[in-house]
C-alpha cells in the first residue's frame, strides 16, 4: 500500500491535523508570552514607585525655570574652535554641516557642545532653517 491510501489506512490525516493544532497552539502561546512579558517586567521594575497618573500635574500658570548653561573657561576653547569653523563656513550656516565638520576635525562631543552653544544663545536660528553666530 502506497500514497494516499496508506495515509488513510494508518490514520495519517488525523495525526497531521493533531500536529498542526499542536504547532498552532504553541505559536499562539509563545506570541502571548512575548506580548505579556514586557508588561510583567514593567510591573516588577515599578514595584514601590509612583505611577505616572498618580504624579501631581503642574498647572499651566506655573512656569518652569529654564537653565541656561554658562560658557566657562573650559568651554571657551570649544567656542573659539567652533567660531573658527563658522567663519570658514560663512554665515548663515547649516547646523548639520557644522557638526559634520566638527566630527571631521576631531572636536570632542560635537552634538553636546553645539547644544550648549544653542542653549546659551551663542548660536541662534535665523528663522529660515539656518543659524547665526552671536558670541557673548
Amino acid at each position: 500500500m502506497y500514497g494516499l491510501e496508506a495515509i488513510s489506512y494508518h490514520n495519517g490525516w488525523a495525526i497531521s491535523i493533531v500536529g498542526i493544532l499542536i504547532v498552532f497552539t504553541g505559536l499562539v502561546t509563545l506570541s502571548m508570552v512575548i506580548r505579556i512579558f514586557p508588561k510583567i517586567i514593567a510591573i516588577i521594575e515599578e514595584n514601590g514607585k509612583t505611577k505616572p497618573h498618580q504624579k501631581q500635574i503642574k498647572s499651566d500658570n506655573q512656569e518652569q525655570k529654564k537653565v541656561v548653561p554658562v560658557i566657562d573657561d573650559q568651554n571657551k576653547e570649544a567656542v573659539r574652535q567652533y567660531q573658527y569653523l563658522i567663519s570658514w563656513m560663512g554665515e548663515p550656516f547649516s547646523l548639520p554641516r557644522l557638526i559634520e565638520l566638527a566630527e571631521k576635525r576631531g572636536l570632542v562631543r560635537p552634538y553636546s557642545t553645539v547644544s550648549q552653544l544653542i542653549q546659551s544663545s551663542v548660536i541662534q536660528p535665523d528663522g529660515k532653517g539656518f543659524f547665526l553666530w552671536h558670541p557673548e
